[in-house]
């Protein structure tokens, strides 16, 4: 399971903590467990940590208490434990109306508790936690990247990996496109940047895979993110909603990721696993250059095809075949027509919707769809002649994410 601020109380001794304050936040990651009595020590956090406090040298100074929550939260730290006793015999008003407002999660212990009792069950527990997840990754990607035989000995595994074979599931593959550049900065690689991001998109998918009640399973690659979780048939229609989702969380927590989510097939048995990987990888290769979108294998129409095909010689032949001519035109004479039909297609050859699009007067875009059926010695009214330059654009648009 993940160890969050949530699900940390079914463990010994932390099922005696009580939130007071911050449930907006419980879905936090906790990476681990540190005591720090004295704030001056919170420039050696790394974001995700749980902080256990006795207050000994805070006391009833509200003001110190105040200042450390609000930089423990922006440190992205998990939440506070506060062991509550005769240094801090409760915790104030204005702390929990902070904790509350920040969804910083804040928890009051028993001072008989013994912290390092709370600590070492924690402790334990995220250790437990980070081996099975390398176990479960080594896996998957197994499954994914490798050559498996699919017996019942498998299947029983992965049923420990919280797979069930009874489920139909969904595929996702989240492409952090900008990541390198992004903790890169100034050429120096940001270990704690890195850490922290991660973290914040791991708790953004954690937190709306449990609002969902969706048991999801997340393999993180490099730059990438497959994430797998069970689906019911009525529910088919509202995965895009839910990339959407997630999508939108990230661009709001960290506005400057530049995020891809392509969705792949359904899938039942193990074996069509890396099938439903692959198609969501290539929905992704279809939106090319278009960040912070969302695309779905079933929704690629004739790109299904062209993956299929592979054949890219003969694609090449057939663009310039069909819209060579004109591709030749503009560049002998610095014209656009290429793009002027191209844009003509995509809006459904309204005249004043495409004028627009183009930022030209309505009488030039006649003008250049009048050039463009000379050139091409077509009609563009015809709809058997809409079809042929609409895949030559898919085709051409297919060859330019192949690059």
């Amino acid at each position: 399971m993940i160890i969050d601020c949530e699900n940390i109380r079914t463990l010994p001794y932390a099922n005696k903590l009580k939130v007071v304050a911050g449930k907006r936040g419980m879905g936090r990651i906790i990476k681990w467990v540190h005591f720090m009595e004295n704030p001056g020590y919170i420039r050696w956090l790394k974001g995700g940590e749980l902080i256990l406090i006795t207050g000994i040298l805070i006391k009833d100074d509200i003001n110190i208490l105040y200042k450390l929550i609000e930089d423990l939260n922006s440190k992205n730290i998990a939440g506070l434990v506060i062991n509550v006793g005769p240094y801090i015999p409760s915790t104030p008003k204005n702390i929990i109306e902070l904790g509350d407002c920040l969804g910083f999660p804040i928890f009051e212990l028993p001072f008989e508790v013994r912290l390092i009792d709370i600590s070492q069950s924690i402790c334990k527990a995220i250790f437990m936690n980070k081996m099975e997840q390398e176990s479960m990754n080594s896996f998957i990607k197994n499954i994914i990247f490798g050559d498996l035989n699919y017996d019942e000995d498998e299947v029983n595994k992965s049923k420990f990996y919280k797979y069930n074979p009874g489920k139909t599931y969904c595929s996702m593959v989240l492409s952090v496109d900008n990541f390198i550049s992004f903790v890169k900065q100034e050429g120096v690689w940001n270990e704690e940047l890195e850490t922290r991001t991660r973290q914040q998109i791991e708790e953004i998918i954690a937190n709306i895979m449990n609002r969902l009640n969706k048991k999801s399973i997340n393999i993180i690659e490099d730059t990438f993110i497959i994430i797998m979780f069970p689906v019911e048939k009525y529910e088919r229609e509202k995965i895009n909603p839910i990339a959407e989702e997630i999508l939108s969380n990230i661009n709001s927590k960290i506005a400057e990721l530049k995020i891809s989510i392509g969705i792949g097939s359904f899938w039942t048995r193990l074996e069509e696993l890396k099938d439903s990987v692959n198609k969501a990888q290539n929905a992704l290769e279809i939106l090319g250059g278009n960040k912070n979108k969302v695309c779905s294998y079933k929704d690629m129409g004739m790109y299904r095809l062209l993956f299929d095909m592979n054949k890219k010689d003969e694609m090449k032949r057939l663009l310039r075949e069909i819209l060579g001519e004109l591709m030749e035109y503009d560049s002998k004479n610095s014209t656009s027509l290429v793009e002027t039909l191209q844009v003509y297609i995509n809006e459904n050859c309204n005249l004043i919707h495409t004028a627009e699009e183009l930022f030209i007067h309505k009488n030039t875009l006649k003008y250049r769809i009048k050039r463009i059926e000379e050139i091409l010695n077509c009609n563009l009214r015809n709809m058997e002649h809409l079809f042929r330059f609409d895949m030559a654009f898919k085709i051409k648009n297919f060859l330019s994410c192949m690059k």
